[in-house]
């Protein structure tokens, strides 16, 4: 009886499976576009010289981010960390992947520092990506933009700012080098 059961649910899942993966054949331009576009974000990313500007104080730091793709390869995974002098250790994990409905980027984080929530985004072209996250955060809406340039193939600038009420409350900017694809 437990064998019958087993192959059942073996059966049950790659039929399951067939679906999905007839889907990813069949995927859109756009969709297919973006997908290859994120994937560049493969390896390990690191600078030396982050900048955070929130609360009227200025941090510099290293940061770390190590992409790895999942999903076989429909998606990505991230790590990332960073000690920042007088704020605390960052220690994030993100999913990101393209919508076939929207043909948006939907990434997903969840750090240490109180962040769970999503962007959604897209490549304007294969060097330019933007994602947003909006929200309300004590009665006023939150908004975070984040804007990526791949200036070279192993060379990405960062640039995230969060505005609460209209206000800018954060700013982060680097220069991130590819270490290890």
């Amino acid at each position: 009886m437990k064998k019958i059961i087993q192959y059942a649910l073996m059966i049950t899942g790659a039929l399951a499976a067939m679906p999905a993966m007839a889907q990813m054949d069949n995927m859109p331009g756009k969709v297919a576009a973006q997908l290859k576009m994120l994937l560049q974000f493969k390896g390990l990313w690191e600078t030396g010289a982050a900048v955070m500007k929130a609360g009227g104080k200025e941090y510099r730091f290293a940061y770390y981010a190590d992409f790895k793709t999942a999903s076989a390869d429909n998606a990505i995974v991230m790590h990332e960390w960073a000690d920042i002098p007088g704020a605390g250790k960052l220690d994030g994990n993100n999913l990101a992947g393209v919508c076939m409905q929207d043909g948006k980027i939907h990434w997903y984080s969840v750090d240490n520092m109180g962040t769970t929530h999503e962007h959604v985004g897209e490549f304007a072209d294969q060097h330019h990506f933007t994602m947003v996250h909006k929200s309300m955060q004590e009665g006023k809406e939150f908004v975070e933009t984040l804007e990526m340039e791949f200036a070279e193939p192993d060379v990405l600038i960062l640039k995230e700012t969060a505005t609460l009420g209209g206000e800018e409350a954060l700013l982060i900017t680097g220069t991130f080098h590819r270490k290890k694809a």
